[in-house]
């Protein structure tokens, strides 16, 4: 049982002090940039940077819509933005539109399109865009996927 603590001596002063690996966080990450950009791209930024921060560093297209990134969001090392391009839907009017414009509209074919332009010499203009399902063959289904699309 003495031996243990001699032994234990000799290895102890016979080792050099131990240095802990110190793990240096970087102060750096990299995220990754796509979209509605002129350059698809890596960026090295400081972290915890928001979108605020990052946002001068992009290259924008013209028709980017940064206002759906949260200006405060705040990103991660190898996240990937992905700037969403402007969708500009246009407003098909009930009450002037062509009948090549209203064939546009999901749903409405040829023969819809002609009963609009019908309803419109026979009863006069829309009152509003729901007077559109009085229109034969033009129900609930059809209205819920062009209602966002029409105007008076």
């Amino acid at each position: 049982m003495k031996i243990y603590p001699v032994f234990l001596m000799l290895f102890l002063i016979g080792c050099q002090p131990l240095h802990i690996l110190e793990l240096k966080q970087s102060e750096t990450m990299r995220v990754h940039v796509s979209g509605a950009v002129l350059k698809e791209e890596w960026l090295e930024v400081a972290n915890f940077s928001t979108f605020e921060d990052i946002l001068p560093l992009i290259h924008l297209d013209d028709n980017a819509d940064v206002d759906k990134i949260h200006p405060t969001q705040i990103f991660r090392h190898l996240d990937r933005i992905i700037i969403p391009h402007i969708k500009e839907v246009p407003c098909i009017s009930l009450n002037h539109a062509t009948h090549e414009e209203l064939m546009t509209l999901t749903g409405i074919g040829q023969v819809s399109a002609q009963r609009i332009l019908d309803y419109r010499m026979q009863v006069g203009l829309f009152r509003k865009i729901e007077d559109i399902m009085n229109i034969k063959g033009i129900k609930e289904a059809t209205f819920s996927k062009i209602k966002d699309h029409i105007c008076l």
